[in-house]
């Protein structure tokens, strides 16, 4: 295995095509071919499925796929470093979970940056490559859903990768329904009202259990589920059909006010949005900007919802 056949993965999965990967890449389609069954054989497994309409990964590649991702990232920021004698380019990363609030302080930090060579990066991914990222330094800052039921879970994991984790906003989790869907209207709702209706629930890797999701345990307990990548998904989903999604009432999308409204998910559990960290490192510059960038967009976003009382105004 090696970082060329990591590069040929990437570029397989993002084209679903040997042939155009190859043209990007500046080499044969026989090549890659080759390259690929090699890699197939040495792990053991198949990592795409060949057809008519492209190459499409299987759930075992899709999962090598993202971890290959993470070396060809960190290699990414070695070379901008390092190799390419660029030490005065600035670099920064953050990982976080579905949140509108972190992408919204990441293009304020980028619009305030003076320098002329910077490397910055946000990766929008599930709990566990969130943990993961910050703990192997692929990003200095990573935002994570804590919670009663989660939280020794966590503890463990923050404590065996050596984190920090701050406490940003205790929250009531909101069901986000379309307008016209048999819940909508109520004051409030229950676990036991959900469970006709699908949940959508944000796709994570095998290596995090029901624990480490971004949604209170009892939405996990549904035998309908809706797993998708992205919050856009979400929304159209939730806009067709009568699924449903949990969140924190602090990612706005006034696209579909018109469309979609929040109703208040009764709980007796304490719900937060948290940061963490490396513990033994000092947070640089870049982070200490962008965590106050963050942590403005977040109480922007909080005293909106505070002050606002129209049952037509939501927010995901």
């Amino acid at each position: 295995m090696n970082i060329q056949q990591l590069k040929y993965l990437d570029y397989i999965e993002r084209t679903g095509s040997i042939n155009r990967a190859a043209e990007l890449l500046f080499v044969s389609p026989s090549t890659i071919s080759v390259s690929l069954k090699e890699l197939e054989q040495e792990v053991g497994q198949q990592l795409f499925v060949r057809s008519s309409s492209g190459m499409t990964a299987t759930h075992e590649g899709y999962e090598f796929i993202s971890q290959a991702r993470q070396i060809l990232n960190q290699l990414d920021i070695m070379r901008d470093i390092f190799v390419d004698n660029e030490s005065e380019r600035q670099w920064f990363s953050v990982s976080s979970q579905h949140y509108d609030f972190a992408s919204e302080a990441f293009s304020k930090l980028i619009a305030a940056q003076n320098s002329q060579r910077f490397v910055y990066r946000f990766f929008e991914v599930d709990t566990y490559s969130v943990i993961k990222n910050v703990a192997q330094n692929t990003s200095q800052l990573g935002f994570v859903y804590l919670s009663e039921f989660n939280r020794r879970v966590l503890m463990r994991l923050f404590e065996q990768e050596n984190l920090q984790h701050h406490v940003m906003w205790e929250f009531q989790p909101q069901v986000f329904v379309r307008k016209g869907h048999p819940l909508a209207g109520r004051l409030s709702v229950q676990y036991k009202d959900l469970m006709e209706f699908p949940a959508i629930t944000f796709e994570h890797n095998d290596h995090q259990n029901d624990y480490l999701t971004e949604h209170p345990l009892e939405v996990q307990a549904n035998h309908r589920k809706v797993v998708v990548s992205d919050r856009m998904s979400a929304i159209n989903i939730i806009m067709g059909s009568d699924a449903y999604l949990t969140g924190s009432r602090i990612m706005t999308n006034l696209m579909t006010e018109r469309h979609v409204e929040s109703i208040p998910l009764e709980t007796s559990e304490s719900h937060y949005i948290c940061w963490i960290a490396p513990k033994n490192q000092k947070l640089s510059e870049q982070a200490k900007n962008y965590l106050k960038y963050a942590e403005e967009s977040l109480g922007n976003r909080v005293e909106v919802l505070q002050s606002i009382h129209s049952p037509d105004y939501y927010s995901i």
